[in-house]
């Protein structure tokens, strides 16, 4: 389900190259160039007649990439009850933070404010899979940060382009809190080696890149640097967000991570076979910058409200003081 874009595209490849039949439900938006052949099914996932039509397939498993409400998972697992392995892609949102790092798979549920909407979504998930299928093999996929070049959710490209162009680059709170990320290869390998995973029942695997966690101060440095260049920072107060905000948002933020840790244990997906080699940070930054080069298009960037409402703030202290 999904598997056009950034880890999905990685993903269905990995599941080619170990042999297996590929079927992709998508919406048609994109066609990658996959090394294999790949079986297309064109639908929303919110329109129930177009799930139908994978009722008219045989699957041994789902995979699970663009799942983020629990509507959206129980209407897959009506449509298709009798696969025999589910593996749905969650993340660590849905975990309630624990000041004792790391945490584990058997942490609670939260919904924590600060994830809003998508945590609660997520949750909902999980819990539609547990419920649905009970004593049948399903597996949850929970991935931190995920980092890699031309990311949708571009994380690397907002500190890069700052910095290129001599911008000061502002950190909620203090910049201190840590955070773990996954490799956008990593995360497709994981996903398409939990098909083959032995196993019954509902069964949770915390996954992220070994070793692999900064602040985000931290990670400014290593972003300057790979440059070669000065980062110019500034701490800004504001809590995790950097405006006191209930919760944080991707699309409108002071800096593309919270100011809150979160780190999970990945002892139990090491052991299981899900966590690759160890790959430097420094690399994975570097493969983001060479991508950010070779499409111009994305170093054209402008602050984020969420910017421009702190920078407004501080001119105003700054003014009176």
């Amino acid at each position: 389900m999904g598997g056009t874009r950034f880890v999905g595209v990685l993903a269905v490849q990995r599941l080619l190259d170990a042999g297996h039949e590929v079927s992709v439900f998508h919406r048609g938006s994109r066609q990658p160039d996959w090394t294999g052949n790949v079986r297309s099914v064109l639908g929303d996932r919110n329109n129930p007649a177009d799930l139908a039509r994978l009722a008219e397939g045989r699957f041994d498993t789902v995979l699970d990439l663009s799942a983020y409400t629990g509507d959206q998972t129980a209407s897959l697992l009506a449509a298709l009850p009798d696969v025999g392995r589910w593996v749905h892609c969650s993340t660590v949102n849905v975990v309630r933070p624990s000041p004792v790092l790391p945490w584990p798979e058997e942490i609670d549920y939260g919904p924590h404010p600060l994830w809003g909407n998508y945590a609660i979504d997520k949750i909902a998930c999980e819990r539609a899979i547990q419920n649905a299928r009970a004593g049948a093999h399903s597996v949850i996929i929970r991935l931190p940060l995920v980092l890699g070049p031309l990311n949708f959710i571009p994380r690397e490209e907002f500190v890069l382009n700052r910095i290129l162009d001599g911008a000061q680059i502002l950190l909620p709170g203090d910049g201190q809190a840590v955070h773990q990320y996954i490799y956008r290869d990593h995360a497709a390998e994981a996903l398409a080696r939990a098909v083959d995973l032995p196993g019954e029942g509902f069964d949770v695997y915390n996954v992220a890149s070994k070793r692999c966690n900064t602040s985000l101060e931290g990670f400014v440095d290593v972003c300057a640097e790979i440059l070669g260049r000065p980062a110019y920072t500034r701490t800004v107060g504001g809590g995790p967000t950097g405006e006191d905000r209930a919760t944080f948002n991707n699309a409108d933020c002071v800096f593309p991570f919270s100011n809150e840790n979160t780190i999970l244990a990945i002892d139990k997906a090491e052991r299981a076979g899900l966590v690759s080699p160890f790959m430097d940070i420094r690399e994975m930054i570097a493969a983001a910058y060479d991508a950010l080069l070779a499409h111009p298009e994305r170093r054209q960037w402008t602050r984020t409200d969420a910017e421009q409402r702190v920078l407004a703030r501080l001119d105003t202290v700054e003014a009176r003081s």
